[in-house]
């Protein structure tokens, strides 16, 4: 008899335990739910075309209290793969990061016109494939057109930089291509089209 109120006990606390589990995990804050993995934040540029003589100029603040990390993806017009990408790894509280990229030359057609101009780009912060879907949410990004003139005797002074606008996004990877550690497709309105999470299984680059 006390064998069989024993077992009787154990179900019990174990259909208790589920229970909990599936009540605590329906009480989840919604502000929170942006953090699962396949909601990920980014920042991104638009397609920028600067002038000879002209550089870009990425920045990235890490406004957090612990190390972040982040890629930096730099893309042509015609061409969804990212054709320069930077690594910023541990970066410390506090610390701010910097990128200068002079895009190669190309031609550029403008109505009956063709000139030798940078060709255009843009870029996209992310997390980096396998590690936190949330880095961005501890960064503080800024894009810059700048110029220096070489003036007399060796002299350079810097032109006053623009400052390019940026947009934050909250992205869902759709799938990876081989690209070294993987490459990220965005969907960029996951709670319009949200992806199930099984069709996520092995996916995301993570």
């Amino acid at each position: 008899m006390l064998k069989k109120i024993l077992i009787v006990v154990v179900v019990l606390v174990v259909i208790a335990g589920f229970g909990y589990m599936i009540v605590a995990r329906a009480a989840v804050d919604p502000t929170q739910e942006d953090t699962n993995p396949l909601s990920v934040p980014v920042i991104v540029t638009p397609s920028l075309q600067i002038a000879t003589g002209q550089v870009l100029l990425y920045k990235a603040t890490n406004v957090s209290e612990s190390p972040a990390s982040f890629r930096l993806m730099l893309y042509t017009d015609d061409n969804g793969v990212p054709n320069v990408f930077k690594d910023f790894t541990r970066i410390g509280a506090g610390k701010t990061v910097n990128y200068v990229y002079k895009p190669p030359t190309a031609t550029l057609t403008l109505d009956d016109a063709s000139v030798e101009a940078p060709q255009a780009v843009r870029a996209t912060f992310a997390p980096i494939p396998r590690t936190d879907p949330g880095a961005i949410r501890k960064i503080v990004a800024n894009v810059q057109i700048m110029r220096i003139q070489n003036g007399a005797k060796g002299a350079s002074s810097l032109d006053t930089p623009i400052v390019v606008p940026l947009s934050h996004c909250n992205f869902e990877p759709r799938g990876t291509i081989p690209y070294l550690e993987g490459l990220w497709y965005w969907n960029c309105a996951p709670d319009m089209y949200p992806l199930r999470r099984v069709a996520q299984t092995g996916s995301g680059g993570r």
